[in-house]
Order: C-alpha cells, then structure tokens, then sequence
C-alpha cells in the first residue's frame, strides 16, 4: 500500500485526508464520538468537493484547447459550488450538534490547498498530471 500520490490534485485530496483523520481522532479524544463524527463529516465534505472539482476540470484533454479547459473550470466550480450548499445543507439539518467540529475541520482542510501552492510550482510531475 505504498503507492505514491503524484498529481498535485491526488496530492491535496491526500493532504485533506490526513488532516480529516488526524482531526477526527483529536477532536474525538477531546470531545467524544459524536464530535469526532463531525469533524469526518467536514473534513469528507471538504474532499468530496475537492475530488469532485478535481474530476470535472481535468476531464477535458488538453488538446480541446483554451476555451473548453475554462468552461469545465467555470462548470466545476459552479457545480462546487451548488455541492456545497447541498452538503453543509444536509450537515447543519443532520449534525446540528456537531456544527462546530464540522466546520473547524473543514477549514483546516482547505488550509491545504494553500500550502500546496506553496509546492505546486516546484511539483515536476506538472499541475493536474
């Protein structure tokens, strides 16, 4: 199970993985199961949304060109968009007590994406390979 991540997308969804399980197992030491349930909740959302943009924008080849690479960014982020709400939807209905984990978590997730521009430049696989 040593396979390495190589595509800076793979590499996020990883990164956010870590930080949802290392939140997850602290906040459920702090605070109990149920907390710890929150904060999976909200790191899972963070990653489903990452993943799902992810997939929408690199599924246009390179070759389709300049437009069709913006309109899948423009669709996916959109679609992120609408997800999003869905999902923090269906958390704040379903996970009421649990609200605050949940979106501590996923903000530590998206600390991720930040720090991963720090290394994307330097990434010699290439952005989105």
């Amino acid at each position: 199970m040593s396979r390495r991540v190589r595509s800076t997308p793979g590499k996020i969804i990883a990164g956010q993985s870590i930080v949802t399980l290392v939140a997850a197992a602290v906040t459920g030491l702090w605070a109990g199961r149920d907390a710890a349930l929150g904060a999976m909740a909200g790191g899972g959302i963070s990653v489903v949304l990452t993943a799902g943009t992810a997939l929408r924008v690199f599924s246009v080849r390179p070759e389709a060109g300049a437009q069709a690479m913006l309109s899948a960014f423009v669709r996916a982020q959109a679609m992120k968009i609408v997800m999003a709400v869905v999902l923090f939807s269906a958390a704040a209905i379903f996970l009421s007590h649990v609200y605050l984990p949940l979106v501590i978590t996923f903000v530590a997730t998206l600390a991720v994406n930040w720090v991963a521009l720090l290394f994307a430049r330097h990434d010699p696989s290439g952005f989105g390979r």
